[in-house]
């Protein structure tokens, strides 16, 4: 996937991509393709890259894992089955440390040398978000000794997040204080300190659901990002079909692997389409109908398919068109996180009144003729009720599963989504997609690169269907 903005940046930059437990050192391999610049420039390279990250190769995959979308053609095709080898991450990997939390590293060190407070806090955020997502795939990963010259040992997943949320805490200390505002350098935010202290919080909510910390997920949820105009988004402003500055779905669906991914359904019935695409249909009832969103995702005639497909992703005039802007952190994730949080600590009115938010979120947001996100009530979730028609159910089981579903729903496309299906052991049901499989996949693989390079790489190497330490 191409971002020619992002790499011509890097490229001025003279930035030199290898090993995550490599940074580049010296100034005076040429003195016109310097390798350092201003840290506002710095941190603009962070956030396309990080952007990149959590918008285009690796939300693919594990959307095709989540049944969001089909494999449909050449290695897609075996992605669909989970047949996918260490080399197919080395890309990711590079782009997440190499890139990334490199660029966030000389952020914030610039920053402080100067004492620019407001800087260093957003590339705290940058660097814990980037952070968050390597361990959120990876399990246990090199955080303490990344980016060092010998090969960094690999922390414990559980401890990474501990140290996630020690650096939010300082950039939610920090970003109020003094510093120059990047501006426009700051592709997400314009420097608005308001709108990174709202981010930091999300992202600590999202962190401590991970680890099933509920009570501290939903203080942070009621901090964090309040309305949608605050939403964490990976701008992508491509004017044409073949835009330099393209949406990664669009650009990898109709411009570089045409046909390589689809929503399709099964080759005996294509028209039923992936498994979310099937729940948009098999949830209307008295009080919803999934209409609008369902076609804000999905396109469901062939003709209007640009590869011919019976279900295929939006690119034309929805989620994943041109110049769509990717979601990173968003107020929709931020009000589900709360629902859930508040549903598994007890406080089932709490979690309505957010899920009803969501659902009022929904109703202003998909507007097509037909759709209808009424209001839930304490008794549709009861037994016997709207909600809860299966036996043995209780009304908290009924409620979870709805808010569960209701996210899987409002964020195709994301990462985020693969994260909930394997820490809750899959509660919505997705089914899996190879029947000699014994579950959904449960992790990434640690890339060829890595395990060519790095001693410390876990000793056996876990595959794809071990879970990663905070889901087993």
């Amino acid at each position: 996937m191409k971002n020619l903005k992002y790499f011509l940046l890097l490229g001025a930059l003279g930035l030199t991509f290898g090993s995550c437990n490599k940074l580049v050192n010296g100034y005076d391999i040429n003195p016109n393709a310097p390798q350092d610049a201003p840290a506002d420039q710095q941190l603009t390279a962070a956030e396309l890259s990080e952007g990149l990250f959590m918008s285009g190769e690796m939300p693919r995959l594990t959307g095709i894992w989540s049944d969001y979308f089909t494999g449909s053609d050449r290695q897609y095709q075996g992605f669909e089955l989970y047949n996918i080898g260490a080399g197919d991450f080395n890309s990711a990997w590079a782009n997440a440390y190499a890139t990334t939390l490199a660029q966030a590293r000389l952020v914030q060190s610039k920053a402080q040398a100067v004492n620019n407070l407001r800087l260093l806090g957003i590339g705290q955020v940058v660097e814990a978000q980037i952070v968050g997502s390597i361990t959120d795939l990876w399990g246990d990963v090199p955080y303490s000794e990344a980016l060092k010259d010998a090969p960094g040992k690999f922390d414990p997943q559980a401890s990474v997040y501990v140290a996630v949320q020690t650096l939010l805490d300082q950039a939610i200390t920090n970003l109020p204080k003094n510093g120059i505002s990047p501006g426009t350098r700051d592709v997400f935010y314009q420097g608005t300190v308001s709108s990174w202290v709202a981010a930091a919080h999300s992202l600590k909510a999202r962190y401590y659901l991970h680890v099933k910390n509920y009570a501290q997920a939903a203080a942070e949820a009621k901090l964090g990002i309040a309305s949608k105009a605050g939403d964490m988004l990976m701008p992508y402003n491509a004017a044409t079909a073949n835009g330099k500055d393209a949406n990664p779905y669009y650009d990898f669906t109709t411009n570089s692997r045409v046909g390589y991914l689809s929503a399709e359904g099964p080759a005996a019935n294509p028209a039923q389409g992936s498994y979310a695409y099937q729940l948009y249909t098999s949830r209307a009832n008295a009080k919803t109908n999934e209409l609008g969103r369902r076609n804000y995702f999905f396109i469901n005639t062939p003709a209007s398919s640009p590869n011919g497909y019976a279900v295929d992703l939006n690119v034309v005039n929805g989620a994943f068109k041109v110049n769509a802007a990717a979601p990173l952190v968003t107020y929709f994730e931020t009000q589900a996180i709360l629902a859930e949080a508040l549903a598994r600590t007890g406080d089932a009115a709490g979690a309505l009144t957010a899920l009803n938010t969501l659902r009022a979120y929904d109703a202003a947001t998909y507007t097509a003729a037909g759709t209808k996100f009424t209001a839930y009530t304490a008794t549709d979730f009861e037994v016997g009720g709207l909600l809860n028609t299966t036996a043995g159910q209780t009304s908290g089981q009924a409620l979870l599963k709805e808010i569960l579903t209701e996210k899987y729903l409002g964020m195709v496309g994301q990462l985020e989504p693969f994260n909930d299906l394997r820490r809750t052991n899959n509660l919505i049901g997705i089914p899996k997609k190879s029947s000699v499989s014994s579950d959904i996949p449960q992790r990434l693989l640690y890339p060829q690169s890595e395990i060519d390079t790095n001693p410390n790489v876990p000793k056996p190497i876990p595959g794809l269907f071990v879970k990663t330490p905070v889901n087993g």
